[in-house]
């Protein structure tokens, strides 16, 4: 029985990224959201980069007018989660890279306040199993890996489609959860080796 969810010739994938990546080594991508947080997990040897495991935490949408009761209750139904995750990780893996996506001002005050919440949860949990853990916003993710938009006005669902097949590209996937593919792209970002 196989421990992973695929497995890629290394130089395909480094072809594919046009970049090196650090070999023996494992990292984890988390793309904290509001309400469901992607994370992925890659590990390289000599010869192969292995998806070793994607998964979500989830917590509820809330009203517009939310109590801080709610916002709390969510707090405490993430922090579960990721506690429970922490646990699992380090039964099989010694992370040698956490990349967070950092928090940016997107929409509105309510929803950077819940990604940075939950982006120094992360951090919190995974600083001391992690060698290195970093912060990291979209576009420097992006762009470590080489992702290119097909044009600069292009966002949105647009965007989103395009990195999912850059991604699928990569890692020879069919990965259709936009959450875990921006996980991936962090993830693939913290292997890129720096010059």
């Amino acid at each position: 029985m196989k421990n992973y969810i695929k497995k890629i010739k290394l130089e395909t994938v480094q072809a594919e990224l046009e970049t090196d990546l650090a070999i023996n080594k494992i990292a984890i991508g988390f793309d904290v959201a509001q309400y469901n947080t992607g994370i992925a997990i890659i590990k390289t040897t000599d010869n192969y980069l292995f998806l070793e495991h994607t998964c979500k935490i989830t917590v509820p949408k809330l009203p517009k007018f939310a109590t801080i009761k709610q916002w709390l209750d969510n707090i405490d139904l993430f922090t579960v989660q990721l506690n429970e995750l922490k646990t699992d990780i380090v039964k099989k893996y010694k992370l040698d890279y956490t990349i967070i996506e950092d928090c940016f001002m997107g929409n509105n005050v309510k929803t950077l306040k819940s990604l940075a919440r939950h982006s120094i949860l992360v951090y919190d949990r995974f600083k001391e199993i992690s060698k290195n853990i970093i912060l990291r916003l979209p576009v420097p993710s992006r762009n470590k890996i080489n992702f290119t938009k097909s044009n600069k006005q292009i966002k949105g669902v647009y965007l989103k489609k395009e990195i999912m097949n850059y991604v699928n590209n990569a890692l020879s996937t069919e990965i259709k959860d936009n959450d875990i593919g921006d996980a991936c792209v962090l993830a693939l970002s913290g292997l890129v080796e720096d010059e």
